[in-house]
């Protein structure tokens, strides 16, 4: 199988990139480890088993919010794509879960955002679905992971590609990574070898979000809305350390949080035991009616493993620096590009950088 431009992850960087490719009339093919688009852009369905599993809406297990005077590429793709949008609920008292056995403090001042987030109606999922169907079927190949490739003398790369338990060849001119750049490191093997200043900086580099899990409990209504609450809180006791309102665009009632513990604690705990727990914590801080959900959700991102690598397991403290050392920019002599959030100088970690990280790829093709 040959193409001229092969994209290697089939999240917002690498979908970007073939959108653009597309538009271009260029001869391109993306592959995509997982069974389904996206990344860490994840909507999953809302099910309300009194409503004949019939699905509701969705909630984002992956990032869910955009920030317009912050974000101008999103921001300009999301208008692009007509896309209805609506702001994130912060309006009302947010509340501190101090001490156990104590009843929350109410800060009445709430937990007004600045500036504001937004967020894509019926979930960020539509976003990359929406340029999903901006590409022709036969150049999207899912459940494909890529293993090796080599730069031969002819100016071309060989890349190893497994589907299905078969390996295949893709000779392609320009091989575009948009994956984790620790992930990378550690699952692709290359000829000639990376650099090692190249190597040493992808595998230590984070991958964002990867060491959280992100913990959904879906209502008919958001009834904290009704007794002048935000929706927003947080706790020193846990599981839950940050919690905000993720109602729907339709009324459908949610809040999510982001469990405190590190990975290895959440393996050894299970997710049941996780879910009871932080439906417990809930009704603890909103009251009764947190204690019935319709349904709950959640998602462990260390154990993805076409996210996050063991090293992965532990969060740092503090937002990464992002971006690409100068010698992994050489290495488009060779033709060979790398996109996605972490390779951003300036947005990294956000969905505005997977987007900066993708333009700078297309600047280098000398495609505009």
């Amino acid at each position: 199988m040959k193409t001229d431009y092969l994209i290697v992850g089939a999240g917002l960087s690498g979908l970007y990139i073939a959108h653009q490719l597309e538009k271009m009339g260029k001869n391109f093919r993306i592959i995509e480890a997982r069974d389904r688009i996206g990344g860490r852009i994840l909507s999953h369905p809302i099910i309300d088993p009194a409503a004949d599993l019939s699905s509701l809406d969705c909630v984002d297990m992956g990032p869910s919010w955009f920030w317009p005077q912050m974000h101008p590429r999103i921001t300009q793709l999301i208008d692009n794509l007509m896309l209805p949008i609506f702001p994130q609920y912060s309006q009302g008292a947010y509340l501190l879960e101090n001490q156990q056995n104590s009843a929350p403090i109410r800060y009445e001042s709430g937990f007004e955002q600045s500036p504001i987030s937004m967020r894509i109606a019926g979930g960020m999922q539509n976003l990359v679905d929406s340029l999903l169907t901006s590409l022709p079927t036969n150049k999207v190949q899912l459940k494909s992971t890529v293993t090796q490739i080599e730069h031969k003398e002819n100016g071309y790369s060989y890349v190893s590609v497994t589907q299905n338990n078969r390996q295949n060849i893709i000779e392609t001119t320009h091989v575009i990574f948009a994956l984790p750049l620790r992930l990378l490191a550690d699952s692709i093997a290359f000829t000639p070898n990376l650099p090692t200043k190249v190597k040493h900086h992808f595998k230590s580099t984070s991958t964002w979000m990867a060491a959280h899990a992100k913990f959904f409990a879906v209502y008919n209504t958001p009834f904290w809305q009704k007794e002048g609450l935000s929706g927003s809180a947080s706790s020193h006791i846990g599981p839950l350390v940050e919690i905000h309102d993720a109602s729907t665009f339709d009324g459908i009632g949610a809040l999510f949080g982001f469990v405190g513990v590190d990975a290895a604690t959440r393996i050894k705990a299970g997710d049941a035991l996780i879910k009871q727990a932080a439906i417990e914590q809930l009704t603890r801080i909103f009251g009764e009616q947190a204690n019935h959900p319709i349904d709950v959700k959640l998602i462990d991102w260390s154990q993805e493993p076409y996210t996050a690598t063991i090293e992965d397991h532990q969060a740092p403290t503090t937002h990464p620096r992002y971006g690409l050392p100068s010698a992994a920019k050489q290495l488009g002599q060779l033709h060979w590009y790398f996109a996605g959030t972490e390779a951003a100088q300036e947005n990294g970690g956000y969905l505005e950088g997977a987007l900066e990280a993708a333009d700078a790829v297309i600047s280098a093709l000398n495609l505009h």
